[in-house]
């Protein structure tokens, strides 16, 4: 009987610590891995299931099998930190996870276990048949990839700025108490299998692992949320003062393109005629004003228009300034800088030169004043949750242009819509305002 019990015992370890293994290396696959990754994952598993194997059964109490099972869990989740390049942060929280997705596998094991007793309960069959390891494979395969692409897939991990080691240990601290408490409640269950008065304490152990994943998820979503949010007012205060640089540069860029222009008058006839026009058009296009009759888009459109001769790029604009006055300075410079940057980028990409067209037009209308922007583009757009995503690789790291545009069109109660048509890509936003020119509250 003893026996009997080792193998089956053994059998569990090693069925456990595969099961881990598979959770910790799923959800840390969109982690950047460390050299020869598939070399250390394969030897750090082999060396997993050794130690897995050699772990003494000292007792059959509950509390033993249970600390043995999260023994295993740790080994495994330490395969994070040598297999792919990842912070203790991150190691932390996707071993909480881990240990949730793992509990809810095996809750889910025991429920369908106690539906065909004599053919998928272990503890009476007491050897791995067919059925058995179908259960084991196929309920923990669903299990595992319903929660990586919940948590995992469509977010890019950018924990190291996200959520705090302190928060990451409290994390999986309260994971491991959690579990422990209710693998020792499902150890003493075990031989009980098959009994329907089991069917509560299973149902409530799976119930308890979801409520963890959903608090993790969301201290993940509201530390991301918060890190943007810092991120925006960092930039916004970047912004106030690359506005006071841009306006001394455009101003002194000015003043010396006019001295200029009145050096060359003065020896105008001792230059040849071809060579004086070819300077002067050269002076022009460094010194050639935009007055919009707002003093914050005078500095912007100068500035822009300065980079899109650089650029190769077609830029015409019909600006209302005065239409914005009841917009803040930062504000302005913000959005107009952001909207005229995301044109530039996209019209960059374009291989021909009589492309790449930007166009932008302030106006007013009828109680409203009403900011465009037109560029041609390639390519196709990429949407996520009706938004549209930054085309950077580095998606954790970009987009704040397109979150600040959002912040101060919902600031000034405004409204914009994007409408991409035949390779033009079209923004329109709208600002509700009163006869004052004030926008409404």
């Amino acid at each position: 009987m003893e026996s009997l019990f080792l193998n089956m015992f053994l059998t569990l370890k090693l069925s456990y610590m595969v099961r881990f293994l598979a959770a910790v290396f799923l959800f840390s696959w969109k982690l950047p891995k460390q050299p020869r990754y598939w070399r250390r994952m394969i030897t750090w598993s082999a060396l997993c299931l050794l130690a897995a194997a050699l772990i003494p059964v000292l007792s059959q109490s509950s509390f033993y099998i249970a600390s043995m099972f999260l023994v295993e869990f740790l080994l495994a989740m330490c395969g994070n930190k040598i297999c792919c390049k990842a912070e203790w942060n991150v190691v932390f929280y996707i071993g909480a996870a881990v240990l949730s997705a793992e509990h809810i596998a095996s809750m889910i094991d025991s429920l369908i276990a106690m539906l065909w007793p004599n053919v998928l309960s272990f503890s009476r069959v007491h050897r791995i048949t067919l059925p058995i390891l179908l259960n084991w494979v196929l309920v923990a395969a669903v299990v595992y990839v319903i929660i990586y692409r919940w948590m995992f897939q469509s977010k890019s991990i950018a924990l190291e700025h996200s959520l705090t080691h302190h928060i990451t240990l409290m994390l999986l601290i309260v994971s491991l108490a959690v579990n422990l408490y209710m693998n020792i409640i499902y150890s003493s269950l075990v031989h009980n299998t098959g009994e329907w008065d089991s069917f509560f304490e299973y149902g409530l152990n799976i119930l308890v692992s979801l409520f963890l994943l959903l608090v993790q998820a969301g201290m993940m979503r509201q530390s991301q949320t918060e890190k943007r949010l810092q991120t925006v007012s960092m930039l916004w205060e970047q912004a106030r003062e690359q506005y006071q640089v841009s306006k001394e540069n455009i101003e002194a860029i000015n003043i010396k393109c006019h001295d200029l222009k009145h050096q060359l008058l003065a020896i105008k006839d001792k230059t040849d005629d071809a060579e004086y026009k070819s300077m002067m058009e050269m002076i022009d296009s460094y010194g050639a004003e935009i007055k919009t009759n707002n003093e914050v888009l005078d500095v912007v459109f100068q500035e822009k228009n300065f980079q899109c001769r650089k650029l190769g790029i077609q830029f015409t604009c019909i600006i209302d300034g005065a239409a914005l006055n009841f917009m803040e300075t930062t504000d302005l410079y913000v959005l107009f800088g952001n909207l005229i940057d995301n044109c530039i980028e996209a019209v960059s990409r374009l291989p021909k030169e009589e492309n790449k067209i930007i166009q932008v037009t302030v106006r007013r209308d009828k109680g409203f004043v009403i900011v465009s922007t037109e560029n041609s583009y390639q390519g196709e757009l990429k949407w996520a949750d009706g938004r549209l995503r930054t085309s950077k690789a580095d998606k954790s790291n970009h987009g704040f242009g397109l979150l600040s545009i959002e912040r101060i069109i919902k600031r000034y109660n405004g409204r914009y819509s994007i409408s991409p048509d035949n390779h033009v890509f079209c923004i329109n936003i709208v600002f509700p305002v009163n006869a004052d020119g004030k926008a409404n509250a």
